[in-house]
């Protein structure tokens, strides 16, 4: 008994996640094809598809996708750790999305959205305050304590969660550095657009430095650590 309590009180405890590592065989299976097979038919003879830059950028996010989804960092986050979380979090905002974005060549996005209504519609949301305004109220969402306890207990919830997260960061990172040059705004606009976007995301920091005790529950069991 006491040994089976101690084991599921382990962080190191191993737990496989599947599901992680089919979305990586995924993406990882379909930027290749895109490269190998489509890259060539649409780019002029004679060009890489891909560049060499564009690889490692693309095995660097596929690295920091995988690392922050699966075991040990999503067990230690999700179970035992606020701060792991966060770790999870701002692999998901800050490092990611740009890696990913580089990684994409303009033929690839292009082909992907099309010129019809995702187009339109994407060309809306990347407009910069849009996208200001719809990153920091999810980062606003995910804060909030009940969100919080009810996403480590509701596994769809969780990952709905960390899906809308990414989406809306790599929306966010659109304007600064996108594949679509349409898209994109002036090195000064850029520089100012990151910063007020780093401004109101020290709201919740805040909040979390200065609070008294556990702000959430879940990392406040007994027999789990919490930060």
């Amino acid at each position: 008994m006491i040994a089976a309590v101690a084991e599921q009180l382990d962080p190191w405890r191993f737990q496989a996640h599947p599901e992680v590592w089919l979305l990586v065989a995924f993406l990882t299976g379909a930027y290749i094809y895109m490269a190998r097979v489509i890259g060539p038919k649409a780019v002029p003879a004679g060009t890489a598809p891909i560049s060499t830059k564009q690889w490692v950028c693309f095995v660097g996010a596929i690295a920091l996708l995988w690392g922050a989804s699966d075991w040990p960092v999503h067990d230690i986050g999700e179970d035992y750790l606020y701060s792991a979380h966060m770790v999870q979090h701002m692999t998901f905002t800050l490092f990611f999305p740009p890696l990913a974005l580089v990684a994409t060549p303009e033929w690839m996005l292009r082909l992907l959205i099309g010129n019809g209504r995702l187009y339109r519609s994407l060309t809306w949301f990347a407009r910069p305050l849009v996208m200001a305004l719809l990153f920091n109220l999810m980062v606003m969402i995910t804060h909030i304590p009940g969100v919080v306890n009810a996403s480590t207990e509701n596994g769809v919830l969780h990952y709905s969660l960390h899906v809308l997260i990414v989406t809306t960061s790599l929306l966010m990172w659109m304007p600064v550095l996108g594949p679509i040059p349409e898209w994109q705004i002036g090195a000064g606009a850029k520089c100012i657009y990151l910063f007020m976007n780093s401004v109101i995301g020290m709201i919740p920091a805040g909040w979390l430095t200065f609070a008294d005790g556990a702000v959430y529950r879940h990392y406040a069991q007994i027999g789990r650590a919490h930060v």
